[in-house]
């Protein structure tokens, strides 16, 4: 909202610098000078601007295809290292948490839930993140979820440190594609975890 009305500030007051550069130094008669001066601040300007000045959003909300070549790739990662979770749901002292997809009424999301205990094929788990839909009363009680739908997991640790988590690491890999240099909370947020490191070249 704040880059809006700013954009739609200097739009209005960019009119008069345009007129004096067309009329005063340019030499073009008042009528086209008019023209010139609004149809460059009124339209130039602000396409530029808005192509220039892109506000930063939060990274894990951004919308994203699950079938990304980025986020489909480390989803595979994910479900091929899920033994850990499972281990750590045996051993019991880790905080677990799987990611799965979820259809509510009109639309899919993909949603956080803590993962309590593995029966069979499936993962005993309650909601964890806040979905953008509404929430079915069936989503306040424990729910199965199959094996095979489990697209992500993490397991904390009492520092905070986190395994897994591939698909943390996707958002951002599609975050710096598509709208530039990550935020530096969400940066830093990545170095608790522990099987990958962000920058992906860095050491650390």
């Amino acid at each position: 909202m704040f880059r809006i009305l700013t954009i739609s500030l200097l739009s209005f007051i960019c009119v008069v610098p345009f007129l004096a550069l067309f009329h005063r130094f340019m030499g073009l008669d008042d009528g086209i000078a008019g023209y010139l001066s609004f149809f460059f601040a009124w339209l130039v300007l602000p396409i530029f601007l808005f192509r220039v000045w892109k506000e930063k959003i939060d990274p894990m909300v951004i919308p994203i295809d699950p079938e990304d070549p980025i986020m489909a790739s480390h989803i595979d990662l994910a479900v091929r290292n899920i033994d850990k979770l499972y281990l750590a749901l045996d051993e019991g002292k880790l905080e677990a948490f799987v990611k799965f997809p979820y259809n509510f009424d009109r639309t899919g999301e993909h949603i956080w839930g803590l993962a309590h205990q593995a029966k069979g094929d499936s993962i005993v788990v309650s909601l964890e993140s806040s979905p953008i839909s509404e929430i079915p009363e069936e989503m306040y009680q424990r729910m199965a979820i199959a094996k095979e739908k489990i697209e992500d997991w993490t397991l904390v640790d009492s520092k905070g440190n986190i395994q897994g988590g591939y698909t943390i690491l996707a958002h951002a890999k599609i975050y710096e594609r598509d709208y530039g240099t990550l935020p530096k909370e969400y940066a830093e947020h990545l170095a608790m975890y522990t099987d990958f490191s962000w920058p992906e070249n860095s050491n650390a």
